[in-house]
């Protein structure tokens, strides 16, 4: 096999893994589309940096911020877009959440 028909075979197969992967992640994909522009309209850019970056780290942490930031827009409680500052207040607030959740009570009796 010379070099051009390894480059047609891996074509190929790069497309047909590019056209699986499209069918199977539709919906998701589409959901994911929908979060991220409904998280635009209620973030400043800042945040939605810091948001990001905490994404990299601690993808669950930011997961839980994004559904709680998607739960106060719906309900109407955000009337302006959040800044970086919120979006630091609401990471601790779900760290602090979360630690006490963890936390191991001893009772003796």
């Amino acid at each position: 096999m010379d070099d051009s028909e390894l480059n047609a075979i891996r074509a190929a197969r790069l497309q047909e893994l590019q056209k699986n992967a499209g069918q199977g992640s539709g919906g998701q994909e589409k959901a994911s589309q929908h979060l991220s522009a409904a998280l635009d309209q209620v973030l400043e850019p800042e945040a939605r940096a810091r948001l990001s970056r905490v994404n990299l780290v601690r993808p669950d942490r930011a997961k839980a911020v994004e559904q709680y930031i998607i739960r106060l827009a719906q309900s109407g409680q955000i009337r302006r877009k959040l800044d970086e500052e919120s979006i630091v207040e609401i990471l601790n607030g779900i760290a602090r959440d979360q630690n006490k959740q963890n936390e191991t009570k001893i009772v003796v009796c």
